[in-house]
């Protein structure tokens, strides 16, 4: 058994209960373990149009990345829903804002690989048609200052090369990254937006973007959706 392997049953026994569990039912996705986290006090600076504003709690973490080493099958994708509400103008979504840690020895990649893909909405699930993607992308990671289960949070500011338009609905956010034979990526659990966010997220772990997704109603993902509202377009009338 590798070191990794060992780190990985020593978590499973002693902290981490539920990976035990989801590697023998997959009834819950691969987590960092709630631990006697002090609680951080601070403001998240909100932008002016969001499709999604959720704060960050602290709470727990999900990994979500392609070579991972501390889930059942190597690999695990989150995403998260959101409605998208402006009276029938619609929202040009054009950054996405992550909050998470590399886990277990606080070691990032040098170069990070994240994938972002928006889904509509499919029966509580997201679709398989895929509305929006960008690959290989190396968005502008920042230590927050706080330690979170003994490793650094990092905010993840990802400006999409081309925005995304999105009509009034319900959509999923689907990110993901891989750090290859490092550390796992986690995205923190967030505190649910009660305007445009909708209850409850989704993990496959089967391949990414990810497919048969997996329903987790207790978890949200720390995730801000920004952009701005489409811009009214206006007719010009001539009377006779």
């Amino acid at each position: 058994m590798n070191a990794r392997a060992r780190l990985s049953c020593l978590i499973a026994l002693g902290v981490v209960l539920c990976m035990a569990s989801a590697a023998a039912g997959a009834d819950r996705p691969a987590r960092v373990s709630p631990v006697d986290q002090p609680p951080v006090v601070r403001t998240i600076q909100a932008p002016q149009a969001l499709a999604l504003d959720q704060a960050p709690n602290q709470v727990n973490g999900l990994f979500s990345d392609v070579t991972c080493a501390l889930c059942s099958t190597g690999i695990q994708v989150i995403a998260d829903n959101f409605a998208v509400s402006t009276g029938g103008f619609g929202f040009s979504l054009q950054q996405v804002v992550l909050w998470g840690g590399f886990y277990p020895g606080d070691v990032p990649p040098a170069v990070d690989d994240f994938d972002v893909y928006v889904h509509p909405d499919a029966a509580g699930v997201p679709s398989s048609t895929v509305l929006c993607s960008q690959t290989g992308i190396a968005p502008t990671r920042l230590q927050t200052g706080v330690i979170l289960f003994t490793v650094h949070e990092y905010q993840m500011t990802i400006n999409l090369a081309t925005a995304c338009s999105l009509a009034d609905g319900t959509y999923w956010i689907e990110v993901f990254t891989d750090t290859g034979a490092g550390d796992d990526w986690f995205w923190e659990t967030g505190t649910l937006d009660a305007v445009h966010g909708v209850v409850g997220s989704v993990w496959a772990t089967a391949s990414a973007p990810g497919s048969a997704w997996n329903s987790d109603s207790g978890t949200e993902l720390a995730v801000q959706l920004v952009g701005t509202v489409l811009p009214v377009e206006l007719q010009r009338f001539q009377a006779d």
